[in-house]
């Protein structure tokens, strides 16, 4: 395309600039009162939550911080959507390319090649400043060269690498064709997700020592470019891509040797000059940006205004969603472990009743036994009340009665540790999945909390020692009371009774009697003492281990469904944006009207488009077509149901039976048993989720 054709090309890519800016503004103004509203939500709930009767506690502070962190993720968000529109706004007559690639993978020679220049930063790229961002123009196409990859030093060097993608209208991705890189793979998916249009370029590297001759140089150049063992490293980059979730099989590799270029650029020799520029294939890439302007440009500049706007709102509407699961789950383990220590608690008290009588049953026994010769020891001994306390000691009552209890509370610490190591595990578990985004939310329950939980144990309990020893002493004072009346009744008996013997035989009666009175008194106080002692453990101890799972459950739910409600706020958004971009596409590709057939739109930007359609709607093919060469991305269509689990079903495919699909409308969440999703399968999930408003988990 000659300059001139590409000149008219960017005057008609600049009014479509101003069509995307004036859609984005609209937008960005409804979302700027949709945050605001939001905001206002979070903190009445923060004040809520400071007038509740839980304020006091603790467990409130996670969930408070959690609603701030939204509510200023919400702040920064309306903030840095307007900041970004604003530049755009200043540069509506640039085309826009942003250039990545590692340090010395040849991006300093790819822009002397394009400028014309005279090689000085050439060779320099492993010494340039990391702030370093250099503009240049090529055809009257703006490019802009960030640092390299492994050269960003911190994350303020990422926010500027990645703020030039973000306002880019076209990226060109610099490899070469030694191995991929992990690092360069974890760049591109970033790009990726933005949705921008990318071009690969695969620097061929190949030795041009000055002194071959230029058959051998040419022949050692075009041997580098073997297809087959370009492929394969095309190939190992790509296979990255399943990491990340993404399909980048769509994504074009040109593959060009800029140091020919350069060569031939510098050469006077016109025909040498021409058949190196011919070798490194430049021509090629050159040309495939400029026609990519002239077919998509007016579309490109038309997707930066409104992607600018559906990238953040999609990010932080997934992250919400994301939160909102895992606060979801962590609230579901916390209950099921509270209703298992409740099953628990009932079984452990009514087998500590019965624990409680058998022992009472032995301790009975063995004193009751005790009592006929001591009574035949005893029966005339002033000192009998301290014998029978002896007695007592030395059979170890106390003892028996002591260490049940504490094998009681040990049971419980027991208990609960256990329990606490569960829901740990399990919401270990449940935060793995989570992914790197910039909306970061600080976890409501954490292994420290859980540990906390079950110190309940240790302290403000009960002291089996207090509760045992006065046991005895309660015990003891009647029966030296009964003991003193045995002797009263001796001294009046030895003047009324004839025979010594009938004396002694009353007297043991009367001995008996009374120690089995006493007996039976002590084993009464005791059951009552250690029943109180069993009741006051669930209670001081188990009860308020499930009063305080129950305050953290009320917790968690309330923060997931706040997260909930927040995030299909910013959807209605979004999908308003798809359908915006749809309906500018179609009218691009000239079939103004057909916007109509769609119900409504989702999208993974520079991914997948899903048209709503009603049943019986047939979208022409030749447009689908034409959709999917303009916009980059994959056309998918579902018809409309308002039975959300048949749409579910119809938009997640056969793979998934539509019967096992368990739906909880009253709290917006969808279970389905994914397995190990694909990254299709997972695209198709985050769609489903725009369509359906329900938060979909795997189970």
């Amino acid at each position: 395309m000659d300059e001139e054709n590409l000149e008219r090309v960017l005057k008609e890519c600049n009014k479509s600039a101003k069509i995307g800016y004036k859609i984005a503004s609209a937008q960005e103004k409804n979302l700027e009162r949709t945050l605001a509203a939001a905001q206002e939500k979070v903190q009445r709930t923060i004040t809520d939550i400071n007038h509740s009767p839980y304020r006091a506690t603790e467990d409130v502070e996670p969930l408070e911080k959690q609603l701030a962190e939204i509510r200023d993720a919400f702040y920064h968000l309306s903030f840095e959507v307007n900041k970004e529109l604003q530049n755009l706004g200043k540069n509506l007559s640039k085309f826009s390319i942003t250039l990545f690639g590692r340090t010395m993978a040849g991006k300093s020679t790819l822009m002397e090649i394009l400028t014309e220049g005279d090689g000085a930063s050439i060779g320099k790229g492993s010494q340039r400043t990391t702030r370093d961002v250099r503009k240049y123009t090529w055809k009257g196409l703006e490019i802009t060269d960030v640092p390299g990859i492994g050269a960003f030093e911190g994350e303020d060097d990422e926010k500027i690498a990645f703020r030039a993608a973000r306002s880019a209208d076209l990226i060109l991705f610099l490899l070469t064709d030694d191995a991929p890189q992990a690092a360069e793979a974890e760049c591109f998916s970033r790009i990726h997700d933005t949705g921008k249009p990318i071009i690969c370029i695969m620097n061929v590297k190949a030795s041009m020592a000055e002194n071959k001759s230029l058959k051998l140089a040419l022949r050692d150049v075009n041997k580098r470019f073997d297809k087959e063992r370009l492929d394969k490293i095309r190939n190992q980059f790509l296979s990255f891509s399943e990491q990340f979730g993404q399909r980048w099989d769509n994504i074009p590799f040109i593959n060009v040797h800029l140091k020919s270029a350069y060569v031939a650029l510098k050469m006077d020799d016109p025909e040498r000059s021409g058949r190196f520029q011919a070798v490194s294939r430049i021509d090629i890439l050159k040309r495939r940006i400029v026609e990519q302007v002239r077919a998509k440009g007016k579309f490109y500049r038309i997707k930066t205004f409104i992607d600018t706007i559906s990238n953040p709102i999609l990010e932080t509407m997934e992250n919400l969603l994301e939160q909102s699961r895992i606060n979801s789950v962590q609230g579901r383990a916390i209950l099921a472990k509270k209703r298992q220590l409740e099953e628990w608690k009932n079984v452990f008290y009514h087998d500590a009743k019965n624990r409680i009588k058998s022992l009472i049953v032995k301790i009975k026994s063995e004193l009751n036994g005790e009592i006929a010769s001591f009574a035949e020891d005893h029966f005339d001994d002033q000192n009998a009340d301290r014998a029978w306390n002896q007695l007592l000691k030395s059979r170890k009552v106390e003892v028996q009665c002591r260490e049940f209890l504490e094998d009681l509370e040990a049971k419980c610490k027991d208990k609960f540790k256990e329990v606490s190591r569960e829901i740990a595990n399990e919401l270990k578990f449940s935060t793995s999945s989570e992914r790197d985004r910039s909306l970061r939310m600080q976890e409501i329950v954490d292994e420290k909390r859980i540990w906390n939980w079950s110190m309940i144990t240790l302290s403000g309990g009960l002291s089996i020692a207090a509760i045992v020893a006065p046991l005895f002493g309660v015990a003891a004072l009647p029966f030296s009371l009964a003991l003193l009346a045995v002797s009263v009744i001796w001294a009046i008996g030895s003047y009324l009774f004839t025979s010594r013997n009938e004396k002694e035989l009353e007297a043991r009666r009367q001995l008996e009697k009374k120690l089995k009175e006493n007996v039976q008194k002590i084993c009464d106080t005791l059951e009552i003492q250690m029943n109180r002692n069993l009741d006051s453990l669930v209670s001081v101890k188990i009860e308020r281990m499930i009063t305080e799972m129950n305050k953290i459950n009320s917790i968690l739910f309330r923060l997931a469904d706040t997260q909930k409600e927040l995030s299909w706020g910013l959807n209605n958004h979004l999908l308003e944006l798809n359908e915006q971009i749809l309906t500018e596409a179609i009218r691009l590709i000239g079939a103004e009207g057909l916007q109509y057939h769609a119900q409504s739109v989702a999208r993974i930007p520079g991914d997948t488009i899903l048209i709503l359609l009603s049943d019986g709607t047939v979208f022409p093919k030749e447009q689908k077509e034409d959709l999917h060469r303009l916009m980059e991305e994959r056309i998918n269509f579902v018809f409309d149901s308002d039975n959300k689990r048949v749409l579910i079903s119809r938009i997640l495919g056969r793979d998934i039976d539509r019967n096992r699909i368990n739906i909880e409308e009253k709290i917006g969440v969808a279970h389905i048993p994914l397995k190990k999703a694909s990254s299709d399968m997972k695209t198709r999930v985050r769609l489903a989720q725009q369509f359906s408003r329900l938060l979909i988990t795997n189970e």
